[in-house]
């Protein structure tokens, strides 16, 4: 609930797309995490939807306010990706709306483990993750070269 709205967790649709660089552009840039890869992702999100995962957006009313993607990595594990909420709608319950849905979505898809990579800077994503029970893993098969912490949980 935000400000005694709900937030409602839908599907990405191509009318979203610039909310999604909205979204993450604003928070890669302000800690100077911003690599191609992302850039990669942002363009294109259906990769995600094609390999059985699924593009979440937070939206209240009409705008979209936040955003995680779902990849299905295999075997059973899959990574919560660029998951992010816009600043003036952050510490409302919007991540935690967001988080609750991811994995929801990923039991859903039969899935066991799920995956989050980040950086150090990024405190409250961290804290976040603690709460809904990642534990911080060894961390060497770097798909982004700036993030520097994994984590899992089981699901």
């Amino acid at each position: 609930m935000l400000e005694g709205l709900p937030v409602e967790i839908i599907d990405y649709e191509e009318r979203y797309k610039q909310a999604l660089e909205d979204i993450s552009l604003p928070w890669l840039l302000e800690y100077d995490l911003l690599e191609p890869v992302d850039l990669e992702m942002l363009a294109d999100p259906h990769r995600f939807v094609a390999g059985g995962g699924r593009v979440l957006l937070a939206r209240l009313k009409d705008e979209i306010v936040g955003m995680v993607m779902l990849e299905l990595q295999g075997d059973g594990v899959c990574e919560a990706l660029k998951f992010g909420v816009k600043e003036e709608y952050r510490e409302r319950g919007v991540g935690t709306a967001l988080m609750e849905a991811v994995l929801q979505a990923a039991r859903e898809a039969g899935q066991t483990t799920m995956v989050v990579t980040s950086n150090h800077k990024l405190k409250a994503a961290l804290r976040l993750y603690e709460r809904f029970g990642f534990e911080y893993v060894t961390y060497s098969d770097k798909w982004f070269q700036l993030s520097d912490i994994r984590m899992e949980r089981a699901l």
